[in-house]
């Protein structure tokens, strides 16, 4: 009998969430209507990615092209096409997720330690 994984909440916006999943090893992105499922290093290239989007240039240009972005990596079977406004708060989703799995990660490394000594 398979029993269901439990999903962990790592952040949580009005514009979405970010899950982990420990028995798949992903992290899962719910964003705009939509899950997707990434692994580790997906969801670090699509931080990046988002990351390097100059908002400023965007929001300053009179390019009918700059009114949206295409953001796609290897690893994400989705193409992310976002507006400036979805933009900013995508960056923000992905940025708090990171900023909480590194926060754990560093405890998970101090509790870990301590019980050894």
């Amino acid at each position: 009998m398979q029993t269901a994984t439990p999903l962990v909440e790592i952040f949580t916006s009005h514009a979405g969430s970010v899950y982990q999943c420990d028995r798949r090893n992903r992290v899962l992105v719910h964003f705009a209507g939509q899950l997707t499922a990434l692994k580790i290093e997906a969801f670090l290239r699509l931080k990046q990615a988002v990351d390097s989007i100059d908002l400023e240039e965007m929001a300053a240009s009179t390019a009918r092209s700059s009114d949206f972005e295409v953001v796609s990596v290897s690893g994400c079977e989705r193409c992310y096409v976002l507006t400036l406004p979805e933009l900013c708060v995508f960056k923000e989703l992905l940025g708090q997720a990171k900023f909480v799995m590194s926060l754990n990660s560093m405890l998970h490394e101090c509790l870990n330690s301590e019980l050894a000594w």
